[in-house]
């Protein structure tokens, strides 16, 4: 009787921990589903308001056209990549099948990609606005960063001093130098633990 009543305790356990996670699961879907149509119901209008205003201005020439599609390919990627990983997948019964990657996410290349896409709008607004592309060069900052964080990245993994050990360029002195007063006091003792009886 007791084995039976823990069993069913154990199953109910089981069943709330599931279901708990279905709801988890359903709740991501729905951010990411709310994430993504807002998205595009921002990113769209301001695209085709910055074609038209470039259309007005210079008229239809197909190298206004190449120069408008190649400014724009940054921000088509991401949101291909956004959409692709992180639109839910739902089976003919409407059960979610993958939720798909969380894009409400702090850092990481989700958050990079919303930046890039930003940025991209930016140089749309500029256009819209100012009829101009110059704003378009803020744009030249995602290369930069992206270089930034790989340098330190490369700093990250190849140690400070670059030589691939992890140990600065000056030696074991520049790591002896680097340890606190304490550290170096109990080196200096031996390092003995002394243990004191009553």
């Amino acid at each position: 009787m007791a084995c039976r009543r823990c069993r069913t305790a154990g199953e109910r356990w089981i069943v709330r921990v599931v279901t708990m996670a279905g709801q988890a699961g359903k709740k991501q879907a729905l951010s990411n589903s709310a994430a993504l149509q807002s998205l595009y119901r921002v990113t769209v209008p301001i695209v085709i308001l910055a074609l038209l205003r470039s259309w007005a201005s210079s008229g239809i020439k197909l190298g206004q056209l190449i120069k408008f599609a190649l400014l724009h390919v940054p921000l088509i990627g991401c949101c291909y990549v956004l959409d692709k990983s992180g639109r839910p997948l739902y089976d003919a019964k409407g059960k979610i099948v993958k939720e798909g990657m969380d894009l409400s996410q702090a850092g990481g290349l989700t958050e990079y990609m919303f930046d890039v896409i930003y940025l991209s709008l930016f140089g749309d607004a500029g256009q819209i606005l100012f009829n101009t592309r110059k704003l378009w060069y803020i744009l030249l900052v995602v290369p930069a960063y992206a270089a930034y964080k790989l340098y330190h990245l490369k700093d990250q993994f190849m140690g400070n001093g670059g030589n691939g050990s992890g140990i600065p360029k000056g030696g074991a002195a520049a790591v002896n130098e680097d340890k606190s007063k304490r550290q170096a006091k109990r080196e200096k003792r031996g390092d003995k633990n002394k243990v004191r009886y009553r």
